[in-house]
This record gives C-alpha cells, structure tokens and sequence, in this order.
C-alpha cells in the first residue's frame, strides 16, 4: 500500500499549547513583543518549525511570580517534547522557552 499519514504543525501547536497552558506556574502564553501581525489567538505564544519529521517549538509566556523560572522552563522543556512525541509520533529537536513577564496568580 502507497499510502501516507500528514500531520500539520497546527496539530504540533495545538498539542504544545495545550501542555503548556496545562502546566501549574504557566499564567498565559503571549506574543512576541513588538510583533507587527496579528497572530492567530489559539496560537498566540507558540511557533512550531517542522523540518524532516522533526519539531523545532518556540514557547513565550507569562509565568507565576511564586514559581522558580529555571524549574518551571525545564519542565515545560520536558513536558512539551514528550507530549508532542506521544500524540504526534514527532521527533522534537528542541522546545525554547522564553518568559516574557511575571505576576502574582490571581
């Protein structure tokens, strides 16, 4: 059989936003500062490069005030790669995480 499975990086967006915005200290996920697009809201705060079967994702977000930012980055470093092999089948190269603020949780 010639057959083929697709899986667009929207799906890899998806599947990183969603951990990531599930991952205790993360606040919200925001764009690039200065950007001069309007980005796309459910994907505000996450680019995915794929290349090869293998993903590049970038991660900026707003992060807890009362967490430690090495801790939390590793972690969603950890825990990005790992869901987007799981669900996706998907090599990540790298996750960056970039934290653009901090505030205390509400």
């Amino acid at each position: 059989m010639d057959s083929t499975v697709t899986i667009s990086s929207d799906v890899v967006r998806e599947v990183a936003r969603i951990t990531t915005l599930a991952t205790p200290g993360v606040l919200a996920l925001v764009d690039k500062p200065g950007a001069q697009h309007a980005s796309r809201d459910a994907f505000r705060g996450v680019e995915v490069a794929v290349r090869d079967s293998r993903a590049h994702v970038r991660l900026r977000l707003v992060a807890a005030a009362d967490v430690s930012l090495i801790e939390l980055g590793h972690r969603l470093q950890t825990d990005v790669a790992s869901a987007v092999a799981e669900l996706v089948g998907m090599d990540v190269t790298a996750v960056d995480v970039t934290f653009e603020d901090v505030r205390n949780p509400a």
